[in-house]
């Protein structure tokens, strides 16, 4: 087997699908078992999970973690499951394929991209007609969800700049191609929100040429500017790259507007 790219931040869009397409749910209490070892295992292995979604012969993850925590909790996971799923089903053999496919997260508009496209996997499949779906993380993040928290909301709602942009990237129709479980693919060298976007979405927010200079104006100026930049949708990462402004100094000045009401 090719060995596994690497991720130079570790994080992982992952697919573990049923050899011969087999289906590897027959009701809820399988996807129930399921969720309950991945959250036992995968934070026995120190793995952070920012998506998922069960599908009828394949589950999506977006992991965090260096590669051999992940191979290591995956493989006990999925043998696990299997196992019981053949007790219960008196069948014998393979229950998932061997490998699970792994795709590196390249940067933060890659791993923004891949979780709208885990999240819309239900979707384009005609198994609902939005992001609504039992089976993901999607209803964890917007608050909803009956299952146990396993995913770092926090830090996913950063990246996003809160739950509303969240939920607004999602009403766009994800066009690019993530890891799949049919075929080989070219990622198309588009991303959701790239820098180049955020930076005329920026200009637009504060003003032509104020990017470049934003760090030395006046202090109340200043914050009030990276309000404005955040409520623009641009991530607190990319406030951060585009002014030079620290992300301490972002952080510290959002929560205290939000504080201030």
């Amino acid at each position: 087997m090719p060995k596994r790219k690497q991720s130079e931040w570790d994080f992982y869009h992952v697919v573990a699908r049923g050899t011969g397409k087999q289906i590897i749910f027959e009701d809820g209490s399988d996807k129930h078992l399921l969720h309950a070892l991945l959250h036992k295992l995968l934070h026995e292995n120190h793995v952070e999970v920012y998506a998922w979604c069960f599908m009828e012969n394949h589950i999506h993850l977006l992991l965090r973690a260096p590669l051999e925590h992940i191979s290591a909790a995956l493989k006990c996971t999925l043998q696990t499951y299997a196992i019981a799923f053949n007790r219960k089903y008196q069948r014998q053999g393979h229950l998932f394929q061997e490998a699970f496919k792994s795709e590196p997260i390249e940067d933060e508009s890659h791993l923004l991209s891949a979780i709208r496209y885990i999240h819309q996997n239900p979707l384009k499949a005609g198994l609902t007609n939005s992001c609504h779906w039992p089976w993901s993380s999607f209803d964890e993040y917007y608050g909803t969800s009956t299952l146990p928290s396993i995913c770092a909301k926090r830090s996913v709602l950063e990246l996003f700049g809160g739950l509303e942009w969240f939920l607004s990237f999602h009403e766009i129709d994800c066009t690019e191609s993530c890891l799949d479980v049919t075929s080989n693919f070219q990622r198309s060298k588009t991303r959701a929100m790239p820098d180049a976007e955020a930076f005329v979405v920026a200009e637009r927010a504060i003003g032509a040429g104020s990017i470049e200079v934003i760090k030395a104006w006046p202090r109340d100026k200043r914050n009030a500017g990276i309000v404005s930049l955040h409520d623009a949708g641009l991530t607190i990462r990319q406030i951060e790259r585009l002014t030079g402004i620290s992300r301490g100094a972002i952080n510290h000045t959002l929560k205290t507007c939000q504080m201030m009401g």
